[in-house]
């Protein structure tokens, strides 16, 4: 069980287009997009810290930052089969998960905001 858990966020503006939004592709649009991440571990370390803010914020940062100013319908993983907040959240996930265990911590959750109203949560607890 996680007893300490690190948070960072993220943002980045970003162009999409989901290909099959009720029935017909939409229009390409942009969005200011936000993603947090929470990173837990069970122990502090000989500091009394659980794992380092920067590094955490750093992995974060490094991850965003290809998405900023992008089209991504055009990236790999994100664009196929739709550009959704929900492919953004899986593919950091998937990027940021190795990382945060390099940081001796493990990725918990990718939330990931479409604007600043809608929001997904990818939770891996």
């Amino acid at each position: 069980m996680n007893r300490w858990i690190v948070h960072s966020e993220a943002t980045f503006h970003a162009m999409h287009a989901l290909t099959t939004y009720e029935g017909r592709p939409e229009e390409p649009h942009e969005h200011q997009w936000k993603v947090k991440i929470r990173v837990g571990t069970a122990e502090l370390n000989e500091e009394g810290y659980a794992i380092d803010f920067h590094k955490v914020h750093r992995l974060l940062a490094d991850a965003a930052k290809p998405l900023d100013g992008s089209d991504l319908n055009h990236h790999e993983g994100i664009g196929q089969p739709s550009p959704t907040a929900e492919r953004v959240a899986q593919v950091l996930a998937y990027q940021l998960a190795p990382g945060c265990a390099a940081l001796g911590g493990r990725l918990l959750s990718v939330s990931v905001w479409e604007g600043p109203e809608n929001r997904v949560d990818l939770v891996l607890e």
